[in-house]
């Protein structure tokens, strides 16, 4: 076919699928009351008008991000929005060039994006469920199937950004530290308040058995937060492999898609609202303890780790990555240095991402109050929490907080 023939041609297509007039807008809640903390989500449904003629309709996700109040504050505070846009529509578009690249012809580990402003802190996106795709839900946490693929995903992912890192398109200083390790104000109202709100409870709704387990997480607040914080500064340590971490990475925000026997097939990450530059062992700490379920985690801890870390290193030869690659044995170790971290947000988070609760806590009071109030107590006597938060407890008492006294 000659050149100029299928330029029209090609022409002529792109414009009969393009839309030429809108005829309506719908806006919807996404999610119910308790899903999530720093935005109001809205499914957008737009009826339009093709280039050919036809009427179709058009589906989008809208984040309207919080900005009033104490926890606004924060929200604007870590600029949230632009950070989370910058991830949107940089990052992501310079891995879609990645991939095209090197002829990678998986589906991208992300939704496409459409639209950020600035004024109104809102962030327009690709709806994901319109493709077929779905969350797990929250209370159910990951079972084997969905956590190997989410880990070989996540693998993925940080070996494409530690590629772009090393191209230059990614710049670690671009981005703050942490927050849930290094804010001291979020540590103090959330990690530390949630520690001593679990011992609460335990003591007085656990049973006479739980009782000296409850009064051994009332920890000296000086010594946790120094500990802490040591954690949360693990990426000054030249010697470790680092890379732009997602932040917030577990079963909530990720949408899975199955095939026709009901399995996942594939999967997508949400919410890139807090990224850091850091070990990735972090965002692997976060998703084997807040997203899978306990027992799977417990039982099948190595596998998932070396799915993770075959994911990440596979990726980072198919992409040509230049510099020397970590160990199993190295990753392995930052995991084990990190179990305290992970232990804590277990402990004070899980309950919260697992509960039937839509009032599981009050992020606005926490930080009015460094946590004295905000915590929901009905949650840690939910059925089966005993079941699902012992054993990590008992270590973390066992192991980690005899150091701290």
């Amino acid at each position: 076919m000659d050149k100029q023939v299928l330029e029209v041609v090609l022409k002529n297509l792109a414009k009969e699928s393009r839309i030429a007039t809108i005829l309506d807008v719908e806006a919807i809640p996404a999610l119910p009351k308790g899903e999530n903390y720093t935005s109001t989500i809205l499914r957008v449904t737009v009826k339009v008008v093709l280039g050919n003629g036809r009427k179709a309709k058009k589906y989008f996700i809208m984040k309207q991000m919080f900005t009033e109040g104490k926890s606004g504050e924060f929200i604007k505070e870590q600029n949230v929005a632009k950070t989370e846009s910058h991830i949107l529509s940089v990052v992501h578009k310079e891995m879609s060039y990645l991939m095209e690249e090197f002829e990678d012809t998986d589906e991208p580990l992300w939704c496409n994006f459409v639209h950020y402003d600035p004024i109104l802190s809102c962030i327009l996106l690709e709806d994901l469920k319109a493709s077929g795709y779905s969350c797990v839900p929250r209370q159910e946490n990951l079972d084997l199937d969905h956590a190997i693929l989410a880990l070989r995903a996540l693998g993925k992912y940080h070996g494409m950004a530690k590629v772009l890192e090393q191209r230059g398109v990614i710049s670690k200083d671009e981005y703050k530290p942490y927050p849930l390790v290094d804010n001291l104000a979020l540590i103090k109202c959330c990690s530390y308040a949630g520690v001593l709100h679990a011992s609460k409870v335990i003591k007085n709704s656990w049973g006479p058995s739980w009782e000296q387990t409850a009064k051994k997480l009332m920890i000296p607040f000086d010594s946790f937060v120094e500990k802490f914080r040591s954690i949360g500064n693990i990426h000054i340590q030249e010697s470790e492999f680092t890379c732009l971490n997602h932040g917030d990475c577990w079963s909530n925000n990720m949408m899975f898609k199955y095939d026709f026997q009901k399995r996942p097939i594939a999967v997508k990450f949400l919410d890139f609202q807090i990224p850091h530059h850091n070990t990735p062992c972090i965002d692997v700490t976060y998703l084997l303890y807040l997203g899978i379920k306990p027992a799977i985690r417990r039982s099948s801890y190595q596998l998932l780790l070396k799915t993770y870390y075959d994911s990440l290193v596979r990726t980072l030869d198919q992409f040509g990555f230049a510099d020397s690659k970590p160990t199993f044995e190295a990753i392995s170790a930052t995991m084990k240095r990190l179990e305290f971290l992970g232990l804590v947000f277990f402990v004070v988070l899980y309950p919260v991402m697992a509960c039937s609760s839509t009032e599981a806590f009050d992020f606005a009071k926490l930080l009015m109050t460094d946590g004295k109030e905000g915590f929901n107590e009905d949650v840690l006597r939910e059925p089966e929490m005993v079941e699902k938060l012992g054993p990590d407890i008992i270590q973390f008492v066992e192991k980690h907080v005899p150091s701290l006294y």
